[in-house]
């Protein structure tokens, strides 16, 4: 028995939701072209670490109806066991699982849809996701990574010092929460209360050199990659054109586009941030030519 599909009008065209992969564990929202002709890839937005299909302060969403305005259909789905999707065993590695599950949306995009070219955007382990399938699948034929893998590279500490811990040294509430803290007290402000309490970031990052060569193989078949980074990277991160410091080969390569936003943190809490991220995406999407094959 197929299970009842949810549809919702809105002033972007008829969303609904779809339930599809192995045992139908797999669960998102399609959304179609307004112009309802397919011009461009269809768009897959995967999920970011533990954050759902709407995607960080609903901007997987907005982005969405935003593609839907240039002719692309999209797909915001949940991995296994994230969101509305369910969990599955399997011997795979997580990251592995991932990319099964990004094929098994894409297989029922093209089954159903007859969509056969796909845009992958993902923000940090989604990042990390669509470029991993990326280099499974050639249906891919771009993808956006906000805040992907970074290297210190080029004038990375240079910008770090003046943009990040020079700005510090006149900051009293900064010398007085590192006294508390040599004496044993509590912070003074919420936000170092709170950002003592935060887990260490396990998310594994691959050899420098490993990710050159992935990028370099990618775009050789036609890919088109745009990486995306923000302001709240900077213990990797800190200028625009350092991605171009990190992989040198990649710089006059014209399938290979950077992009950075100082102001936006990484789950985008301000509007006018991802509607800035959003205009940038949508207008990289309209303007090259996915030409990858498979």
């Amino acid at each position: 028995m197929q299970p009842e599909i949810a549809r919702t009008t809105t002033p972007h065209g008829l969303e609904h939701t779809c339930t599809f992969g192995s045992d139908a564990r797999l669960n998102g929202v399609y959304t179609p072209p307004v112009c309802g002709d397919v011009i461009l890839p269809c768009a897959l937005f995967l999920t970011a670490g533990l954050l759902h299909h709407v995607g960080p302060h609903r901007f997987y969403v907005e982005m969405a109806r935003d593609l839907a305005e240039v002719g692309a259909a999209s797909l915001r789905f949940d991995l296994a066991g994230v969101g509305d999707s369910e969990t599955r065993s399997s011997g795979s590695s997580y990251a592995q699982r991932s990319v099964e599950d990004v094929r098994s949306a894409m297989n029922h995009l093209q089954r159903e849809y007859g969509h056969s070219q796909f845009v992958l955007i993902g923000l940090c382990s989604g990042a990390d996701d669509a470029l991993a399938t990326a280099q499974q699948d050639s249906r891919v034929a771009g993808a956006v990574m906000l805040n992907g893998y970074a290297y210190r590279a080029g004038q990375f500490h240079w910008y770090r010092a003046w943009n990040f811990f020079v700005p510090r040294l006149f900051m009293w509430q900064k010398w007085q929460n590192r006294y508390n803290k040599l004496m044993g007290r509590a912070p003074t402000d919420a936000y170092a209360a709170a950002s003592n309490s935060l887990d260490d970031d396990y998310r594994y990052i691959p050899p420098q050199t490993e990710t050159a060569d992935n990028i370099n193989s990618l775009t050789r078949q036609g890919t088109q990659l745009l990486f995306i980074y923000t302001g709240s990277e900077h213990e990797d991160y800190t200028y625009k054109g350092q991605f171009f410091d990190m992989f040198p080969d990649a710089r006059d390569n014209l399938r290979v586009r950077e992009a950075y936003l100082k102001e936006a943190d990484h789950t985008l809490v301000l509007k006018s941030d991802r509607n800035t991220l959003s205009n940038w995406i949508r207008s990289w999407y309209a303007g090259v030519p996915f030409e990858r094959k498979h």
